[in-house]
């Protein structure tokens, strides 16, 4: 852990220094400018890095769990109306100062993400401005010509394209070093959970810069809709936030009501979310099999807690009814927008590899994977855990009963996976050689 912070550290180091090198760079190119052009460019440049430190530090929740700061509007603007090296310039006070601020005002101790984040913006719009000069998009995109401000998409296009991809992948590097996680795996979530919410806006940026270039006060027409569409994708994302907590809540009212302790949905999570990442799952599909674990027993909320809590063996009947619990929780759970991933795995988290469990007797890979990895986990977390009328078996005894039901009720592949976990935890510790696990990358499905 300490290796991984230091490397971390380092990282951010020189994310830092990189960012300071290309505005020591700006700086000198600005030295040489002409007195004029700096007398007339230098009103613009306040305005502009007022309106960055400004938008850096608001925010628009796009989802429960995407949220982005705004200062990619102002940024983007001024490497569109501004010269590249002052531009660069604006960004990094106007950044750095957000920053330095927010960390002030919160009271956090971590000063990281003031050279990581200025560091990342300076080199993002780096990539993206040299791209849009390069490519001629100021003399397209301000020409009189009635067809030439077409000619500027290609370099518009660059701009957003470079602008996103690197500041993905500097962001990238930070999580990777820090969390231990596949490099591509996280680029991959990181740009696509951000590459609307980035895009639109860039648009808006786009826009400002243009109106702006014609008019100074017309580009204030902007503000307006900004303000309600930031409004709008707050109350949405806290609408959905509000509904998947309050869910989660029910269900580990369940938890507690069947269990006694709220800890078990916690343990399951996070075995669930390794043992997804052993197999090889994407990001977003461990974020939905990790929410459908939380959810799982659900469906419990039908059961009587006569049957429920019974300390003896069912009867064929009250087995019958608790069998109904899945496929309780998958009907519940279909009228929530936010957990329309997890429907299935809930519904057949109780299937067999061999195709003898219940709501639908589904057989080996007919099985959604989610649904397999939180049969194993579950199993293991029930035969471990003490109860009112019993004690929890050692870790020893439940890996061995696993073994026991690899190719019957459990996914071999999976629980061979799972059973790994435990041993590089040091939390079953075999007596003869670990199996010989080779782990295929799951399916999406």
């Amino acid at each position: 852990m300490v290796k991984r912070q230091d490397r971390l550290n380092v990282y951010i180091a020189l994310i830092g220094l990189a960012g300071a090198a290309v505005l020591g760079t700006a700086g000198v190119l600005i030295s040489r400018m002409p007195a004029s052009e700096l007398a007339h460019w230098w009103p613009y440049a306040l305005l502009f890095a007022f309106a960055g430190w400004l938008c850096c530090r608001q925010h628009v929740y796009f989802t429960e769990s995407t949220v982005v700061a705004m200062g990619s509007i102002a940024q983007i603007a001024s490497i569109i109306v501004l010269p590249l090296p002052i531009a660069l310039w604006v960004i990094g006070v106007a950044k750095a100062s957000s920053e330095l601020s927010l960390r002030i005002s919160q009271k956090r101790r971590d000063w990281r993400s003031i050279p990581l984040n200025t560091g990342s913006s300076v080199l993002a719009n780096l990539g993206g401005g040299a791209s849009f000069h390069l490519l001629n998009g100021d003399h397209f995109l301000w020409s009189t010509h009635l067809l030439y401000p077409l000619a500027a998409f290609p370099a518009l296009l660059a701009l957003a394209a470079l602008y996103h991809v690197i500041d993905a992948l500097v962001v990238t590097g930070a999580v990777t070093l820090s969390s231990g996680e596949r490099p591509a795996s996280v680029f991959w979530q990181i740009s696509t959970e951000a590459r609307l919410p980035e895009l639109s806006l860039i648009a808006v940026g786009v826009v400002f810069a243009v109106l702006f270039h014609f008019s100074p006060v017309l580009s204030l027409l902007v503000v307006v809709p900004v303000i309600l569409s930031m409004q709008s994708f707050a109350a949405v994302a806290r609408l959905r936030k509000e509904t998947i907590e309050a869910v989660l809540k029910m269900a580990e009212s369940i938890d507690y009501r069947d269990t006694g302790t709220y800890e078990h949905s916690e343990r399951l999570a996070e075995y669930t979310r390794r043992l997804g990442t052993g197999i090889g799952l994407t990001p977003e599909h461990i974020k939905e099999v990790v929410l459908a674990s939380r959810v799982h027993d659900l469906g419990k909320i039908g059961i009587s807690n006569d049957i429920l809590l019974k300390p003896g063996p069912l009867t064929l009947e009250e087995r019958q009814i608790m069998e109904e619990h899945p496929v309780i929780g998958a009907n519940i759970l279909s009228s929530y927008s936010s957990f329309r991933d997890a429907v299935d795995i809930v519904r057949h988290h109780h299937e067999r590899w061999d195709g003898k469990g219940y709501p639908d007797g589904l057989k080996g890979e007919a099985i959604p994977i989610g649904s397999r990895i939180i049969t194993v986990v579950d199993s293991y977390d029930a035969m471990t855990s003490d109860r009112p009328y019993r004690r929890g078996l050692s870790a020893s005894e439940a890996v061995e009963r696993l073994k026991a039901g690899m190719g019957s009720q459990f996914d071999p592949q999976v629980a061979a996976c799972f059973i790994q976990l435990l041993i590089d935890d040091g939390i079953f510790v075999p007596s003869e050689p670990p199996m010989n696990i080779h782990i295929v990358k799951a399916e999406a499905g």
